[in-house]
């Protein structure tokens, strides 16, 4: 005999519970499903990149001065900077400048052109494929990268592009931009230390030529070559004619004392006399009685020779400090030493498919973890 069951109304009005799907699981569309899709992006879509690393230094023919740790520099004591230290740091803000990513495109590579090639992955690619100078600036900053340690005075640069060649050339250029930037520092250095020095040195050469012509032209005006020696041999003479006619006029008074004026002797002698007169009045005026004498030359010329002395020692002064300033410039010259060179990448160095899924699994599930913490909390907090 068959029983039938018969429910009640009461029983009737319950609907029957469904079975929960298992792909509605809140872990699986917060944590699996999102791993799952960057698992498929990182092991089946992503473009690898690689790697080319360089290392450099900048130095100079000065030897370094002593270094100073942390806590020096904490409390002040830093002391001055290494040669090359100041221009590491800009060499370092040049690469990563939009200067350099002209400089690369001047030098035939077109950044954009390789960052945007048709076989690289969409997520990875530089979007548009002509980009605006600001959007080009910032992929370039995200792929290439340049590190300064104060410490050891090195530069690191690396590059990461799509193809081993690419990120090795591009770090070539890179280096050579580098050098050339360090050159430009050191014509800007050669420049400033020798304009001012070799402008005094012309104008004192200029000034030193002028007064010589001048000088030049005088002893010609004059026919004297020396003013000053002509006026001392001119007083030698006519202090010797000087001597000889006294000498004469004694021995004419002498003689007059016991001759007769009529006496031969006597004539002979008034004779000598008036003649030492004559080359006594004669030397005077040579040396300062006539409009030619020597003391109306002498000033100009001891004026010019002065003029000539200072000329002189300005211009040694001069030519002295020029070549302090090369000398200077010379042992301040900084240039690049190349610790490591570029290298050609032989695997990728991006993407890391296991450690990325890993990292973004961990990461979901703990964030899942928490919101599911913070949800249950706030349940029991309305209950």
């Amino acid at each position: 005999m068959n029983r039938m069951v018969h429910l009640s109304s009461a029983e009737d009005a319950v609907p029957l519970a469904r079975p929960a799907r298992w792909w509605r699981h809140p872990f699986l569309l917060a944590v699996v499903l999102p791993t799952l899709l960057a698992a498929l992006y990182l092991f089946a879509l992503a473009s690898p990149q690689y790697q080319s690393q360089a290392q450099f230094v900048v130095r100079g023919l000065e030897a370094q001065g002593p270094r100073v740790g942390g806590m020096g520099q904490l409390f002040g004591l830093g002391g001055a900077l290494a040669p090359g230290q100041q221009e590491a740091q800009s060499v370092r803000e040049y690469l990563r400048s939009h200067d350099a990513v002209a400089a690369l495109r001047a030098r035939g590579i077109d950044l954009a052109a390789l960052y945007a090639r048709p076989g690289i992955d969409w997520l990875s690619r530089l979007r548009p494929d002509r980009p605006r100078a600001e959007t080009l600036l910032d992929y370039y900053r995200a792929h290439v990268d340049v590190s300064y340690d104060p410490d050891d005075n090195i530069t690191r640069l690396s590059v990461r592009a799509f193809a081993p060649q690419d990120a090795r050339r591009i770090a070539a250029a890179l280096l050579d931009l580098g050098e050339a930037r360090v050159n430009a520092f050191n014509a800007r250095l050669f420049d400033a230390s020798l304009r001012a020095a070799a402008g005094d040195a012309q104008s004192a050469e200029q000034e030193l030529a002028v007064i010589e012509r001048q000088l030049s032209a005088f002893r010609q005006g004059n026919a004297d070559i020396d003013p000053a020696a002509s006026g001392a041999a001119g007083q030698k003479a006519l202090a010797d004619a000087e001597m000889d006619l006294g000498r004469q006029q004694a021995l004419l008074a002498d003689m007059r004392r016991q001759l007769s004026p009529s006496s031969p002797q006597v004539r002979a002698v008034e004779g000598r006399v008036s003649a030492l007169q004559a080359v006594v009045a004669a030397a005077r005026g040579r040396i300062a009685g006539q409009p030619g004498a020597v003391a109306a030359r002498l000033g100009n010329y001891e004026e010019l020779r002065l003029r000539q002395d200072f000329a002189a020692k300005r211009y040694e002064a001069a030519r002295a400090r020029l070549e302090e300033a090369r000398a200077r410039a010379v042992k301040e010259r900084l240039f690049i030493v190349p610790v490591v060179e570029p290298n050609l990448p032989e695997k990728p160095d991006r993407p890391t498919p296991w450690r990325t899924t890993l990292l973004i699994f961990i990461g979901l599930a703990i964030a899942y973890g928490i919101g599911w913490m913070l949800l249950a909390g706030l349940r029991e907090h309305q209950a």
